[in-house]
């Protein structure tokens, strides 16, 4: 079956094998007494030992498709000359003391017919027809359907032959898979992490950046320009093993733009190390571009390419590996597991399995051999299990984010790959368990009963579930602070001449602290005292006088000068800062302060009690209404703080209006808070959210306040108030 894998084009082997009959009432697949089968001349066989059992690879050179069969079935598709009838193949295994049952030859012929590498004929067995290798069998309904839905999906544009280029790049470059290139890839790569990993807050700011709206395009280019590097590699490698090189093209997937290179008769190779070396040879180039971007971030000035070097690197290295070498996927590293424990089509056998065991359970339906045994079979069940969990929330992120991105386009996009993906295989399942021992004689069987009420079950339930509260929770970020906190603060530029408390030190309330001095300030107050004296003494003469004007306007002046002299008084007052409430010192280098010049508003120290602390939550205006019926209810919420400390506390009421001044500074996303921010208009402010926040202030324990950090961040777990349906709802527009 032709298959996109990622972005590595490779047709995936069919395993045929032999399926069992438990059940004397099954349908037997039957072909009628004059019809003939003949396999494709077409057919090129390849014996390889597979998992210490002799197995034959197919190829069918006018599809290009490979097939894996074991010994037995081999020996059948070679029985299949066109000259025989079933009853003549049947006779002839067991005459070999093959022991198969004419059910099963039939089952197996029925498969290689659908797969194209079959022709039925009718006639005389001394005449068989001519293979005709471009005859391809009519396809059902639902294979077509697929395969239009699939064009939504995806689409795929091949470009040209890339056997001539990947031969031209393998010539210069393909001794990176030698062993000495090897090696230097190593190397290589281990000093890329080295870099990475000596500054890890400093691309911890380049990941934050890497959604930046304002990047997206330039981010477009840079995976273009890695997946070709990544097809380059696959390339390469099968130019360096002698592996012919298909088309090379250009796919989209879900609008994502995307090379694709055909390397399929990399399944000739009986070395399963080359085939894996073929398998990982995109990863294996990625991630040396990665390393050579990090080397180049490290090296370039601040700037447009640093940045540039850096998103590089995330995306060939971290992502690449989150992506293609994750064998939950059916991409790279789902072929390189496959051939390292030697199971070809470990999904197929994994999901066999599962379904077989369902299909027992719920319906009766016996449970067919399995074509593994021992370690093998179960792990490739437990493989089958981790992978569908693992897609299910893959892809429906995907399909999420795609409905969010193209908005109406996007939805229509979604509901085509959830038909594809859910409705047209489960259909096809549902019809399979239908029709499993239908007859003429009863409509209904032991299967059709359980399959409709199962069906009954589920069609009363959805609209329920649909309709109940979600039981998934709402996640409302907090941060740690101390309540009541003093901050001690420079009322103006000054010197300090004198610290009198020292870090961790209690205090009472009233205590002297730090003694700031500022000589220009004392000048200004006697010269504004000198002024206003003089003034009263003008306005009392002039008054004498009788010139009642002047000495009006005289005393307006002293009065002016009274008040600008009550503010100087007041700074010169505030350059004695005293504790305003009882608690500990926290500052840092307080010590080294006496001697310092400090601006205005510059912070000095804190007095603040560690036992006294509180949660400062930043409720958003989609998690108003949940957090208000929180609150009315009055139950408790699950708090963790980053760092692993976990609590319940019960949330507070919210404040009665929303701003967008920035709650607390360490929220902001630019310093990896949880809040999305903007620059501020306003002056004394560097940044405010985005969305209207509403705030709480909920006050903790003394045993809890002493177990956290003021600045720790988390989240606060609500109950979600909305349906299922307004949830998703919601999460599509």
């Amino acid at each position: 079956m032709d298959l996109v894998v990622g972005s590595w084009r490779i047709r995936t082997p069919l395993v045929v094998g032999r399926l069992l009959m438990d059940s004397p009432n099954r349908e037997q697949p039957s072909l009628p007494p004059p019809m003939l089968i003949t396999m494709d001349a077409g057919i090129q066989y390849t014996h390889r030992e597979i998992g210490s059992r002799t197995q034959v690879i197919a190829h069918h050179i006018a599809t290009g498709k490979f097939f894996h069969l074991g010994a037995e079935e081999f020996r059948i598709a070679s029985l299949l000359d066109g000259a025989r009838g079933m009853t003549e193949v049947v006779e002839q295994l067991h005459r070999e003391g093959i022991l198969w049952e004419p059910t099963d030859v039939a089952e197996l012929i029925k498969r290689f017919v659908a797969c194209g590498i079959a022709i039925t004929s009718t006639g005389p067995a001394t005449a068989p027809p001519a293979p005709d290798s471009t005859r391809k069998p009519a396809k059902h309904w639902q294979q077509r359907m697929a395969q239009s839905l699939s064009m939504v999906i995806s689409q795929r544009i091949p470009l040209m032959q890339g056997d001539a280029i990947a031969s031209w790049f393998e010539a210069r470059i393909g001794g990176v898979f030698s062993v000495n290139g090897i090696c230097l890839w190593c190397v290589l790569v281990a000093s890329g992490l080295t870099v990475v990993s000596g500054h890890q807050k400093a691309f911890g700011d380049e990941v934050r950046r890497m959604f930046d709206s304002g990047m997206w395009m330039m981010l477009l280019v840079i995976w273009i320009v890695s997946k070709i590097v990544h097809e380059l590699g696959h390339a390469v490698a099968a130019r360096y093993h002698g592996v012919r090189v298909g088309k090379i093209g250009i796919m989209f997937f879900l609008f994502a733009p995307m090379a694709y290179v055909d390397v399929t008769d990399a399944w000739r190779l009986r070395s399963r190390w080359n085939r894996v070396q073929i398998a990982t040879g995109g990863v294996y180039f990625e991630l040396a571009c990665a390393a050579l971007a990090a080397w180049a971030w490290w090296f370039l000035p601040q700037g447009m390419a640093k940045h540039l070097a850096a998103q590089f690197f995330l995306i060939s290295g971290p992502a690449t590996l989150l992506v293609n070498a994750n064998p939950l996927l059916r991409l790279d590293g789902y072929y390189v597991l496959g051939d390292l424990i030697e199971i070809p089509n470990l999904r197929m056998h994994g999901r066999q399995q599962c379904v077989s065991w369902i299909e027992y359970f719920l319906f009766g339906i016996p449970r067919q051999r399995p074509l593994l045994a021992g370690w093998r079979r179960i792990f490739a069940s437990a493989h089958a299990i981790a992978s569908v969990v693992f897609q299910i929330m893959w892809m429906s992120g995907l399909v999420i984010g795609v409905s969010m991105w193209a908005r109406g386009l996007g939805v229509a996009i979604a509901v085509v790959a959830v038909a594809l993906w859910v409705v047209l295989p489960l259909v096809k399942w549902i019809a399979k368990v239908w029709m499993y021992q239908a007859d003429e004689k009863r409509l209904f069987t032991k299967q059709r009963y359980r399959l409709i009420a199962a069906t009954a079950l589920i069609a009363t339930t959805l609209p329920s579930i649909s309709i109940m509260t979600s039981p998934l929770d709402r996640r409302v970020p907090v941060v740690v602070q101390f309540r009541d906190e003093h901050v001690a603060r420079a009322a103006t530029e000054a010197f300090v001449t004198r610290v009198h408390v020292e870090a961790g030190q209690r205090v009472r309330k009233g205590a002297v602290l730090i003694e700031l001095t500022n000589p220009e300030l004392l000048i200004r107050r006697e010269q504004k005292a000198d002024a206003l004296k003089l003034a009263e003494l003008k306005a009392i003469q002039l008054r004498r006088n009788d010139e009642l004007s002047k000495s009006s306007g005289e005393s307006d002046t002293a009065a002016s000068l009274a008040r600008q002299l009550d503010e100087l008084d007041q700074q010169i007052a505030a350059l004695r800062i005293v504790a305003q409430r009882d608690g500990f010192v926290i500052g840092h280098q307080l010590d080294s302060l006496e001697g310092r010049f400090v601006k205005q508003g510059e912070e000095l120290l804190r007095v603040c009690d560690p036992q006294e602390k509180e949660l400062l939550a930043a409720v958003g205006p989609t998690d108003v209404e949940s957090y208000q019926s929180a609150t009315k209810a009055s139950v408790t919420s699950h708090v963790r703080l980053r760092g692993g400390k976990s609590f319940i506390a019960s949330p507070a009421s919210l404040r009665p209006r929303a701003r967008v001044t920035l709650p607390h500074p360490a929220m902001s996303a630019t310093v990896g808070g949880p809040l999305p921010v903007e620059p501020s208009p306003n002056e004394g402010e560097a940044w405010r959210t985005v969305d209207p926040q509403m705030e709480s202030v909920t006050s903790l324990d003394p045993i809890t306040s002493l177990e956290i950090h003021a600045g720790q961040l988390g989240t606060m777990t609500i109950h979600d108030n909305r349906t299922f349906v307004a949830r998703l709802w919601e999460a599509m527009k």
